[in-house]
């Protein structure tokens, strides 16, 4: 439990920022008793909520985040670590969803969800997120909502049913900022690091250029991870982004089928690499 206490006193000395890369305690970690004090109140409350947490080096910790640029020091969830079962695909898009990208996503997502029995991870945001956490859910598969806030600020405020049965099961809410942290602009580009490296894969379901979904991609190519997108033609609003992606080396995708082969050879590839000395 000390560690605990401690990498929540450094994440809050570091104001929520990782930017020596730590994954373990310092040893020159300098902190005063009421810093201390503060952070064992802080997580006794956590307790008290029925509210989780985990720390660089516990066995909850995300084994993903250890490769990222400034790797979280202290999250907190409810709901069960289902990154330590399960592999992820990470998919990401506009909040103002085409019909075509939602008729696309309901007919060729469970299929592939279910043939590699993954789960999903998102941003629980209007549009395409949501949309996939709904998706995953109605096939029994688990899915996590990465947070740009608090939990006790969950936003949007229409994530909170996905907390109640029948859905608890199988939803996880995970977030690096405090209890009663609201939203803020910037809080998106962190959270969208931990969406990015949660997925084996990211899928790019519908984006602009100006598309916030642009940035997990960018968070994607700092720790490795393959992008996705689906194919649209130029002359369709709201794609711009699809179309970008591919013209820079994008995988398009056009269906469960391609998704699946994708993956099955990006698992292999792993394999391959994971067993050289």
């Amino acid at each position: 439990m000390t560690n605990a206490y401690l990498f929540k006193v450094l994440q809050r000395q570091n104001k929520f920022r990782n930017p020596k890369h730590l994954t373990a305690l310092p040893t020159d970690l300098m902190y005063t008793a009421e810093q201390l004090s503060s952070a064992q109140e802080y997580i006794e409350r956590l307790s008290r909520l029925n509210i989780n947490w985990t720390y660089p080096g516990d066995v909850f910790y995300p084994k993903a985040f250890y490769k990222m640029k400034e790797p979280p020091l202290f999250l907190e969830y409810q709901g069960h670590p289902f990154w330590c079962e399960y592999q992820f695909i990470s998919v990401v898009g506009s909040r103002q969803i085409s019909p075509l990208t939602e008729a696309w996503l309901k007919k060729h997502l469970p299929g592939f969800i279910n043939g590699s029995r993954l789960g999903t991870v998102s941003g629980g945001a209007f549009g395409v997120d949501q949309l996939v956490h709904s998706l995953s859910l109605k096939h029994e598969r688990p899915t996590i909502f990465v947070l740009p806030s608090g939990l006790e600020n969950v936003y949007p405020s229409n994530l909170k049913k996905f907390k109640t049965a029948p859905y608890a099961m199988l939803s996880c809410f995970l977030t690096e900022f405090e209890l009663g942290q609201r939203i803020h602009k910037s809080h998106f580009y962190f959270r969208n690091r931990l969406i990015a490296a949660l997925g084996e894969m990211t899928l790019v379901a519908q984006a602009t250029l100006k598309s916030g979904s642009l940035l997990t991609v960018h968070h994607c190519l700092d720790i490795g991870r393959p992008v996705l997108t689906i194919p649209s033609h130029p002359e369709i609003c709201g794609f711009e982004g699809n179309l970008k992606l591919v013209s820079e080396g994008a995988y398009s995708v056009s269906n469960s089928e391609q998704l699946l082969d994708f993956w099955k050879a990006e698992s292999w590839s792993s394999a391959i690499e994971n067993s050289r000395p």
